[in-house]
């Protein structure tokens, strides 16, 4: 996986690109091999499989969030995503002051269930791990931005030091990007319909 963080020189907009390559699922021919629709639960038969917790209790709001200081933004490409292909977001401040925030990585990627909303992501260990969280600011004119393949291994691998699994894999269904960093403010999700 690549890394890369870069000023746009209009507007001094920082981004982070990630980029996953070589994901073999998708090479192999395979499409999505999980249950289809929306599942009673998401069930792992690797018994060490402990599925990261939803670290958010408020509902979430969605593309856009405003609050007394600034504004916020989610955007996507679609909302139908094709397996194999790249999930492309942008977290936007499009408002007057600095957005506080938990980092990049402080996001779910979550799929409907009977349920509930569950992170489709989790540790292999047999021991719960949580996602990096740093103190940062996005600022005016600034923002996030992820390239998430959409491949268990894709989206496993897209957050750097730490090890996750997807487990079930991935099946035709609704899910939804959620970006809970935001201090103060509400999550921020986009929901879209992965196809084989």
């Amino acid at each position: 996986m690549e890394h890369t963080r870069r000023d746009a020189l209009a507007g001094g907009a920082l981004a982070l690109s990630l980029a996953t390559a070589g994901c073999l699922d998708f090479a192999a021919g395979d499409g999505p091999q999980g249950p289809e629709g929306t599942p009673a639960t998401l069930t792992c038969e690797d018994e060490g499989f402990v599925r990261l917790d939803r670290p958010f209790e408020a509902s979430v709001t969605e593309t856009l969030v405003e609050t007394a200081e600034t504004t916020v933004e989610l955007s996507t490409e679609g909302t139908t995503e094709t397996y194999g292909q790249s999930l492309r977001l942008v977290l936007r401040n499009t408002g007057d002051a600095p957005m506080s925030t938990r980092g990049e990585s402080a996001y779910s990627i979550q799929r409907e269930t009977g349920e509930g909303w569950l992170d489709v992501r989790g540790s292999t260990t047999g021991e719960a791990v949580e996602l990096p969280r740093s103190e940062s600011s996005l600022d005016t004119s600034s923002a996030y931005s992820w390239d998430i393949t959409l491949t268990e291994s894709g989206i496993a691998d897209a957050v750097d030091g730490v090890d996750l699994a997807v487990c079930p894999p991935l099946g035709p269904g609704t899910y939804r990007f959620v970006y809970w960093g935001l201090v103060d403010a509400p999550p921020i999700g986009a929901e879209f319909e992965l196809v084989g």
